[in-house]
């Protein structure tokens, strides 16, 4: 169903869109949102020119260092991601094992009633 209203509303903004289209093309207008996107695409293009500046100025002697602390610091965490799951789910991942001469006694009240009232009559029956 979900699916299905997506579909519903991505067609219907294609229609939209095809429609606001043909009628800037036939009036000779632009629309609305398109001084917004020429914004949009300067702040942008603004915040490129800036992390490209900020990039030349980056000192290139030490990434090796800096990339081997990433990595170690990044394999710390999966560790200790890794020992804490580990920790939380152990049992769920090992058997456990049953011991098979220990009385679990009856699975259900009913089947309880019923052995007591076997033993019952069999302790009456031996008297």
């Amino acid at each position: 169903m979900l699916t299905f209203v997506v579909f519903i509303i991505s067609l219907f903004l294609i229609v939209l869109l095809f429609t606001m289209k043909g009628m800037e093309i036939s009036n000779g207008q632009k629309i609305f949102l398109e001084d917004f996107f020429i914004e949009c695409d300067n702040l942008i293009f603004n915040f490129i020119l800036k992390i490209k500046s900020w990039w030349g100025h980056v000192n290139f002697k030490n990434t090796k260092l800096i990339f081997s602390w990433i990595i170690v610091n990044i394999r710390k965490s999966v560790i200790a991601v890794k020992r804490h799951f580990d920790h939380k789910q152990s049992h769920f991942f090992t058997k456990r094992e049953y011991d098979t001469s220990r009385n679990r006694g009856s699975v259900s009240f009913f089947l309880k009633n019923v052995s007591d009232y076997k033993k019952s009559l069999k302790e009456n029956k031996g008297e």
